[in-house]
């Protein structure tokens, strides 16, 4: 049966491949005969198509004929239009109408209407050389058409005399003799044509009719073929199949359904056949039959356990705690797995011995007198358990009636019907800490699989532990993520987003009990000094006993958090003003007590704002931003106190925001420019020198007072730029001046304390300098005398670099710092600006008189210039000439002048 069932095949298989090639034949014969009808059309389109374009050149010069004797007859201009309309479209002239090949003058209504629509222009002649006339076609035509065109001279000349009125001879033109001798030289070659292309066409439709009738036959032919070799086909697969495919398919389901019960009948003929195959195989799955039910017993145990396991993974997921998981897997061990008890002990370390920990089945009662114990001296330390632990392994034991390491336990044994037992180590960061211990009814219970199947289940159960530890480390994390998220690290006091929390609740018991509030903001003056001089270790600490002595200060119900840095804010509750400054006063005293810090002994002061609710907002957003801005007023009226918040703080912050929102776009939109105001000799009279004063203006904010931006560009960090922008001006003005042939002067620039303090300020002003073309000597910059001496040797050495690179130094508003006499003499500056406060009223007040005289005889010992500022009146001026000053500049001479101006006042001095 083997060797015919494998040789059929390949002789079928040969039977297929000639069906497939016999098929591809008839494929490719029914695709020639298609493409022989395709040319029979392609020829009669042909012809059709030639012999509409020969019939328009026929028809068109035919309706030329009709319309040139029609409107000689009646003079109706209407024919004549028609005429040129028909000679357009045969030149290409004009589009020509939708199937032109039927008759259309006849149709054209009155009115000029067309019955049809147009399509693309084309002259005919192009028309007629596209559409495949041989060469002598398209000679004949071409002789037509000339013809044609010199008759269409004569029908014009024809009309022309109509159309003056002579329509004897227009009617002779269009019917003598000559007329219809060149009517006949076009209609000759047009019959010859049409001749030709009857013949042509004709002869081309047979010899295509030939070749689709050898298609067809070949087509017919094939077709044949290919059903006959389909039918040798189907008879090899029967006598392969050995019977019909219905029987072969009923024989294969019943052998699929495992019914085994009927054999099937096979012929002698059919034995080496596919049906004689499949009665074979169904007597060798009878043997196999047998050998299943043998192994179902087994099967079905294990399956139990795949059972457990399932529901041991389900009780991993599922249990939140040790206990839970336990008392799971030892309920799903006997109820799914089919053992007849489970229980899980842990080790007790300090009594040597095995606790019950869950347990679940027949004997757990048993337990409760459990004696296991993990010293080998001992019986209760020499079962199972004892020697899985010092083993290290499992244990397993297969006959638990007859095993020497269960002889104290046989009583139970036999009264619950034990036959065989385990104990499994569980382990927990690969120390052994209890045991899983199951128990069957059957002897050999454990064998390979099985125990197999009860150590992944113990692996998952060690992998349930590993999550129990990771779930409570997170749990710890998650509270100290809670606790970060809403106290502060360094003092344990609430943080930003608790203040919010427990502020709104606040609030809300305020806004519903109709109770006042009060929100205050304590910052420490000169904390950075703090840490910058002793260390942010320092300043840690300190802030860490603070924040001991804030919370102290307080009810319980308020609320004290720390902002960060060294701000803190209390929220207060059910207090009004003066409740709250009587907390702010004790606040500021506990604040200012010494404070001890390892070696170290620290006073510090604060400065506190003050926001009540609900006079001043009933949101914390908004009291916060209040009290800050409260708090800010003290910080500027010179710290350590407190201030309750009030509108005038209010429109003061306002402005002052809009002020520095407004200087971000200043120097963009070209709002700022620089004045410039003389600076004048006292011995000579004439102008030696000018000051760069920056003058702000804004559509919104008008002009404002470089008293009020000046701070505000301090604060905000844009001086930088600004101070940049008006020292290049300067330098770039100066140079201009020298250019234009005006007396050389100096450029005195003011500097902020920020530009001063900037490392790179020496090489700066040179490289503007440089980039500029003016000298040096020709710019002065003016430093006040508070700004030099915050960090006098700093000073020093940016003043010693400016020097160096030959700029000159004064200091601005001399008297109103304190000066230091000793460090003044270091700085490298050759002029001291006295400032106007003094000047003003140096005319009337003595101490004026006497600080004014004081400072240029100081300065004259120590070989400085003096230039007095704000000199408005004769009487000033005098008074400054007795005391020997060297310069002024102020109103008495001149205001701040623009460019142009100044450059005018020069001009005229020079003259």
């Amino acid at each position: 049966m083997k060797s015919s069932v494998t040789s059929s095949p390949p002789q079928f298989v040969s039977y297929l491949w000639a069906c497939f090639g016999t098929l591809l034949l008839v494929g490719a014969t029914f695709m020639f005969y298609v493409w022989t009808e395709k040319r029979i059309d392609h020829a009669n389109q042909l012809r059709f198509t030639s012999h509409n374009l020969v019939d328009e050149l026929r028809q068109s010069s035919d309706d030329l004929t009709r319309m040139a004797r029609t409107y000689v007859a009646t003079g109706d201009a209407q024919y004549r239009k028609h005429y040129q309309e028909i000679v357009a479209i045969r030149d290409g002239q004009a589009p020509r109408p939708l199937n032109y090949e039927n008759v259309y003058w006849d149709v054209v209504l009155a009115n000029g209407q067309r019955p049809r629509g147009v399509q693309r222009a084309a002259p005919l002649m192009e028309l007629i050389r596209e559409a495949h006339f041989t060469l002598e076609e398209l000679a004949l035509l071409a002789a037509a058409k000339n013809e044609s065109d010199k008759l269409v001279g004569l029908e014009n000349s024809a009309m022309d005399l109509r159309a003056q009125g002579d329509v004897g001879a227009a009617t002779a033109m269009l019917h003598d003799a000559a007329y219809h001798r060149v009517k006949a030289d076009i209609m000759r070659p047009i019959g010859a044509v049409s001749d030709s292309v009857d013949h042509r066409t004709r002869l081309l439709v047979e010899a295509t009719a030939l070749d689709a009738n050898l298609a067809r036959f070949a087509f017919m032919f094939s077709a044949i073929g290919l059903v006959l070799l389909v039918w040798r086909a189907k008879r090899r697969l029967d006598a392969a199949l050995g019977c019909s495919v219905a029987q072969l398919r009923a024989g294969m389901e019943k052998l699929g359904r495992g019914d085994f019960t009927t054999p099937l009948a096979v012929s002698d003929e059919a034995r080496d056949s596919v049906w004689g195959w499949l009665a074979h195989t169904q007597q060798s799955l009878m043997r196999l039959d047998g050998e299943r039910s043998e192994a179902l017993e087994r099967i079905q145990r294990v399956s139990r356990l795949y059972s457990a396991l399932s529901q041991c993974n389900q009780a991993i997921v599922r249990s939140r705690s040790e206990s839970e998981l336990f008392e799971r897997i030892c309920r799903d061990v006997v109820s799914h797995g089919g053992m007849a008890m489970a229980w899980i002990g842990l080790i007790d370390k300090e009594q040597g011995r095995i606790d019950v920990a869950a347990s679940f089945g027949a004997g757990v009662e048993y337990l409760e007198q459990l004696e296991v114990s993990l010293d080998p001296d001992t019986p209760e330390g020499r079962g199972p358990i004892g020697l899985s632990y010092r083993g290290g392994q499992p244990y397993w034991c297969q006959d638990y009636q007859h095993a020497p390491e269960t002889a104290h336990w046989h009583a139970h044994g036999v009264r619950y019907g034990w036959a065989s037992s385990a104990a499994i180590p569980l382990r927990r960061d690969g120390e052994i800490i209890g045991f899983f211990a199951p128990y069957s009814g059957t002897l050999n219970a454990f064998d390979h699989e099985v125990r197999e199947l009860l150590l992944e289940m113990t692996l998952d159960i060690e992998f349930a532990l590993k999550n129990f530890d990771r779930e409570a480390v997170r749990l710890q994390a998650d509270q100290r993520v809670q606790y970060l998220a809403h106290y502060d690290v360094l003092t344990g006091l609430p943080n930003r987003s608790q203040l919010h929390e427990r502020t709104r609740q606040l609030l809300e018991q305020a806004r519903i009990h109709r109770m006042p509030m009060a929100l205050m903001m304590l910052d420490l003056d000169h904390f950075k000094d703090i840490n910058d001089s002793l260390g942010h270790t320092v300043g840690d600490a300190l802030l860490s006993e603070l924040a001991l002595r804030l919370a102290s200060c307080i009810r319980e119900g308020d609320v004290v958090a720390r902002l960060g840095g060294d701000e803190f804010i209390f929220v207060l509750r059910n207090v009004g003003s003066g409740e709250a400054s009587d907390v702010a006063r004790k606040l500021l005293d506990m604040t200012g007590r010494a404070y001890t810090v390892g070696k170290h002994d620290l006073k510090v002061t604060a400065s506190i704002g003050i926001a009540m609710y609900p006079d001043d907002g009933h949101d914390i957003e908004t009291l916060l931003q209040r009290a800050d801005a409260a708090m800010y007023q003290v910080k500027r009226a010179g710290r350590h106190d407190f201030r309750f918040f009030t509108a005038a703080m209010q429109q003061r912050a306002a402005r002052h925001l809009r002020v520095v929102n407004a200087l971000r776009y200043a120097l963009e939109r070209e709002q700022m420019h620089v004045m410039y105001q003389p600076q004048v000799s006292l011995t000579t009279g004439r102008i030696i020198g000018a000051e760069a004063l920056l003058r702000w203006s804004t559509p919104e904010l008008g002009a404002v007072s470089p008293t009020e931006f000046i701070p505000a560009a301090e604060e905000s960090g844009l001086i930088i730029q600004i101070g940049d922008w008006v020292l290049r001006q300067a330098v770039r003005q100066a140079r201009a001046w020298l250019d234009a042939g005006l007396p050389p002067l100096v450029m005195a620039v003011n500097l902020s304390a920020i530009q001063f303090r900037t490392a790179d300020l020496p090489s700066h002003v040179a490289q503007i300098l440089y980039e500029e073309g003016l000298p040096p000597e020709y710019l002065e910059l003016e430093l006040t005398e508070g700004v030099a001496l915050q960090d006098p040797q700093g000073a020093i050495t940016t003043m010693n670099q400016l020097h160096d690179r030959g700029i000159r130094m004064s200091i601005d508003d001399f008297g109103t710092g304190f000066s230091s006499l000793s460090q003044l003499k270091k700085f490298k500056v050759y002029k001291l600006k006295i400032d106007q406060s003094f000047v003003r009223d140096i005319s009337t007040d003595a101490e004026d008189k006497a600080i004014v005289s004081a400072i240029i005889n100081m300065a004259r010992s120590l070989g400085l210039t003096t230039i007095a500022e704000g000199v408005e009146t004769i009487e000033q001026l005098e008074f400054l000439r007795e005391q020997h000053c060297d310069e002024m500049q102020g109103y008495h001479f001149s205001k701040p002048l623009t460019a142009d101006n100044f450059r005018a006042l020069l001009e005229n001095e020079s003259r």
